[in-house]
């Protein structure tokens, strides 16, 4: 038989992890309204290029990718760096290119799709546009030709930023406010 006292422990529990509940309830919800609501296709703007790129945003990628070209890698005051083109249409081989150097953030390896294969990439940090505001991610840089968009935003990227409606595409516009010079 149970006390009134131990009831009265037992309904405070109750009372206190109902409130715990609606409280994390609260927070998750309030966190969910400040993500951006954003389609399985978006356009990103890559800067300081000013290139807008269609990417794919997939949940089931962990990193993010974008198409890359004439891969090097170099030193350069003592630190690795990579040398790339990136490409204003990439299933186009008469497209405009740009070339880029930065410094390599580090390698990651890839494990390929349907297979037991792994893929070694170099990756780097890029700055881009998304919805109005600017990000920076890690990107693995991989020829991206056989895939319909050049950009692969995963959920290393996407899961502090967005909530995403798989049947939507485009919700945003990668127009971001204009930095001041120092």
């Amino acid at each position: 038989m149970i006390s009134n006292q131990e009831r009265r422990w037992r309904g405070r529990l109750v009372a206190a992890f109902a409130m715990g509940l609606a409280l994390a309830g609260t927070s998750l919800a309030a966190a969910a309204r400040d993500k951006l609501e954003l389609g399985w296709l978006e356009r990103v703007r890559l800067q300081p290029w000013d290139i807008v790129l269609k990417a794919k945003l997939d949940t089931g990628a962990k990193t993010a990718a974008i198409h890359a070209t004439d891969i090097e890698r170099f030193d350069k005051d003592g630190r690795k760096w990579v040398r790339f083109k990136l490409w204003l249409n990439h299933r186009d081989p008469g497209s405009e290119t740009i070339l880029v150097e930065k410094p390599l953030a580090r390698d990651v390896t890839i494990k390929l799709r349907g297979t037991d294969k792994n893929d070694p990439r170099p990756s780097v940090k890029l700055e881009f546009c998304l919805g109005g505001n600017r990000y920076q991610a890690l990107f693995t840089l991989v020829n991206r030709k056989k895939f319909n968009y050049p950009v692969l935003l995963g959920r290393r990227f996407l899961a502090d930023i967005a909530t995403i409606d798989p049947a939507a595409r485009y919700n945003t516009d990668p127009t971001c406010p204009k930095t001041q010079s120092p």
